[in-house]
């Protein structure tokens, strides 16, 4: 077997040999001391995985993302470190007044008990966060106002995996920390929600590897690379209004719904020849302007620096000699 065949028959294997491993990695780790010394390590072991498969698997379209590395990294730190925390002060406490006050906890459970078998949560939690993601997903590109939010996210020229955290955090918190709040008070089992949410997050995390791997039949399963560029194409497939292949894990909520994409010429897969938003709008390089012009709050930042100006420099602007 030549070196070039084992080369092509790994690229269908690498990523779910990865997620195998994350996932087991971060079940075991759980509590451990490298959780409470290096918080988010194995996001961050994810990230530089896949960035060195990036250049072990060249793609063909890649699109080279160096100028936008300080707007890359900025994006990540927040979503990763501070959109999750300020969600959850902000949302928790509303979400359980609700259910207390409004509900009696008539729709939340007090006892994991009740939700069934072990497995039953497990499961339950998967189809649960990928059916609400996939949704959410869904009306974020055709509500106007969250479309603002989450068209940052598309102007990316190139899927990798320094832009997989690239979002208003707003629009991140809507599609990828609403619901793991809202696990929080539903009851399920510690160890179910333990085993399933670093599945459906690490699978969301290797969508975004910009190395031209391949699903095969796990195509229809999850969304692998293969099939989330064709969400992020250019030029919307003929046939579909805003967008396709809307799910973050698993692509057969597409399927079943009539929004996957993954055409085939001649026996092979196609992918799309060219990456960014729709409508033409450039790839921002600015991460204020991506945190502060959907929210019409950027014109701020210029009567900022107008009055630091101004106090820097207290006599003012001098009349001309």
């Amino acid at each position: 077997m030549s070196a070039k065949t084992v080369a092509d028959a790994s690229r269908f294997v690498i990523l779910p040999a990865l997620f195998a491993v994350f996932v087991a990695a971060r079940i075991l780790s759980r509590g451990s001391s490298i959780d409470h010394w290096l918080p988010e390590w194995w996001t961050f072991s994810i990230l530089g995985t896949l960035m060195m498969l990036e250049r072990f698997y060249a793609y063909k379209y890649a699109v080279s993302q160096r100028p936008l590395l300080a707007r890359d990294i900025l994006s990540t730190l927040i979503n990763v470190f501070v959109t999750g925390a300020v969600t959850g002060m902000i949302v928790f406490p509303v979400l359980a007044f609700f259910t207390e006050h409004f509900l009696g906890r008539k729709l939340v459970f007090a006892s994991s008990g009740q939700l069934g078998p072990f497995w039953v949560q497990v499961a339950a939690i998967l189809v649960g966060v990928s059916f609400f993601r996939y949704w959410m997903h869904r009306l974020q590109h055709k509500n106007e106002f969250l479309w603002k939010l989450h068209s940052y996210h598309h102007a990316v020229t190139d899927l990798q995996a320094s832009n997989t955290f690239v979002s208003n955090p707003i629009d991140f918190a809507l599609r990828n920390v609403l619901v793991f709040v809202a696990l929080g008070l539903i009851g399920f089992n510690p160890l179910a929600i333990l085993i399933a949410i670093p599945a459906v997050q690490v699978y969301g995390i290797f969508s975004h590897c910009g190395g031209d791997v391949r699903g095969g039949w796990l195509n229809y399963l999850f969304v692998t690379p293969e099939v989330h560029r064709w969400h992020h194409s250019a030029v919307v497939p003929e046939g579909h209004k805003y967008s396709v292949n809307y799910g973050v894990e698993f692509s057969f909520w597409d399927v079943a719904f009539g929004t996957y994409y993954l055409p085939l010429k001649d026996g092979q897969r196609q992918q799309p020849e060219r990456l960014g938003h729709p409508g033409g709008m450039a790839d921002e390089s600015n991460y204020l302007k991506l945190l502060l012009v959907p929210l019409g709050l950027y014109g701020i930042v210029p009567w900022l620096r107008r009055r630091l100006w101004i106090a820097s420099d207290p006599e003012g602007p001098q009349p001309a000699e």
